[in-house]
């Protein structure tokens, strides 16, 4: 089984293009899509659309499940200006996606097994997301693990391998290379560069990996955010870094 595995794209309708533009030269017998399909100032409705046009295996993350209430009182810019953006239907949609899904033996979920909104892969130091221990990642994931774990949420492309042998990946961001968060305290993740970010897991005799960056036309995007009145967005698209304060 070999699965093409996407997250985190958050409405940046032309990295979504790119990545799968790039996926269906790769031969892979599935894609995965591990949530955070929207939110964003960018292209909520378009590709949402395109997702659902599109063969693909979906698991709903922590601002999917948000777009999914009923009102946008409440949400943050980003989910708000993606809720407006969307109509009934899609909303439903998203707030409908499975929180967990298992595809060719592969555990798939946008954050971590406790919830939608705590980190697998990564911890908090020094106001940065920095690999997790992986005592940490054990903990979370429970006694029983199988081969193989895809998550999200960090926006942080890692691999981490159990002693158990479990392999643990987190594909990166296809629409948001860097952010700032306030929860479960005032972070920041930075992934150093504008390309869209995706992954290919090949299971087998042996679990491989490709981490794939991919180039789009981010400066497109940008000018959507800024049009849209987030400069830190443009910013965080443009460089893969959050806008200095």
């Amino acid at each position: 089984m070999r699965l093409g595995v996407i997250a985190d794209i958050h409405g940046n309708l032309p990295a979504l293009e790119a990545v799968l533009a790039r996926l269906s030269r790769l031969s892979v017998d599935r894609v995965v899509n591990l949530g955070d399909c929207a939110s964003g100032p960018l292209w909520p409705a378009e590709t949402v659309r395109l997702l659902r046009a599109t063969p693909m295996s979906h698991v709903r993350g922590n601002h999917d499940r948000a777009l999914g209430a009923a009102s946008p009182d409440g949400l943050g810019a980003s989910d708000s200006f993606a809720w407006r953006d969307l109509d009934a239907d899609a909303r439903d949609w998203l707030g409908g996606l499975p929180f967990e899904i298992e595809v060719g033996g592969a555990r798939c979920l946008h954050a971590s097994p406790k919830d939608d909104d705590t980190y697998l892969l990564d911890a908090i130091e020094g106001g940065r997301l920095v690999a997790a221990a992986p005592g940490a990642v054990e903990t979370l994931l429970g006694p029983t693990r199988p081969a193989v774990v895809l998550c999200g949420h960090s926006h942080q492309p890692r691999l981490l391998r159990l002693d158990d042998g479990t392999v643990v990946v987190n594909p990166g961001s296809v629409g948001n290379p860097a952010y700032n968060a306030d929860e479960p305290c005032i972070h920041v993740s930075e992934s150093g560069a504008p390309h869209a970010r995706f992954a290919v897991v090949t299971m087998a005799d042996f679990v491989e990996i490709e981490h794939h960056a991919v180039a789009y036309d981010w400066e497109h995007a940008a000018r959507r955010a800024e049009g849209n009145g987030r400069a830190d967005w443009a910013h965080a698209l443009r460089t893969g870094r959050v806008l200095p304060t």
